[in-house]
């Protein structure tokens, strides 16, 4: 009989932190994403430079860090929550790839920037997601840890 570690594999991560991250705050992240985003159009507006891509980006990374965050922060406790915050940077991984995707897109069907242009503002935000909510799994451990029932 062989040893099988209990370790998930990298598909099972993924589904485990999608799970953690469906509790989040999503209809709040949605206001909050298009709040920000609605508000740096104005921001682009005034300055007399008007732009769809950058604002909608920014909405859409704020989105991603209400949503995958509040699912941190929750009270209570949680199986797949305990694990994402005993493996911040794997689960902050999975919003991060949705934002850089989501942000490739936007950039790529509503800029003049290109495809190596898009890639480079997803990548860039996504990586912008992924060490914020790295950060936030650290103090969410401490402040209010999944781990323990009550």
């Amino acid at each position: 009989m062989t040893y099988q570690p209990d370790v998930p594999s990298r598909s099972d991560s993924t589904w485990i932190a999608m799970s953690a991250a469906a509790q989040g705050p999503w209809a709040a992240a949605l206001a909050g994403g298009a709040a920000v985003g609605l508000a740096d159009l104005g921001m682009h507006v005034l300055g007399g430079h008007l732009t769809v891509a950058a604002p909608l980006a920014l909405g859409l990374a704020v989105f991603f860090l209400i949503g995958a965050g509040g699912a941190l922060l929750r009270r209570g406790y949680d199986r797949t929550r305990a694990w994402a915050q005993q493996h911040p940077w794997a689960y902050a991984s999975v919003p991060a790839a949705g934002t850089a995707a989501t942000v490739f897109a936007a950039y790529l069907f509503l800029s003049s920037d290109g495809v190596f242009g898009s890639l480079w503002e997803g990548l860039g935000d996504g990586l912008g997601v992924l060490f914020l909510l790295g950060i936030i799994g650290y103090v969410a451990r401490g402040v209010r840890p999944a781990s323990r029932r009550g």
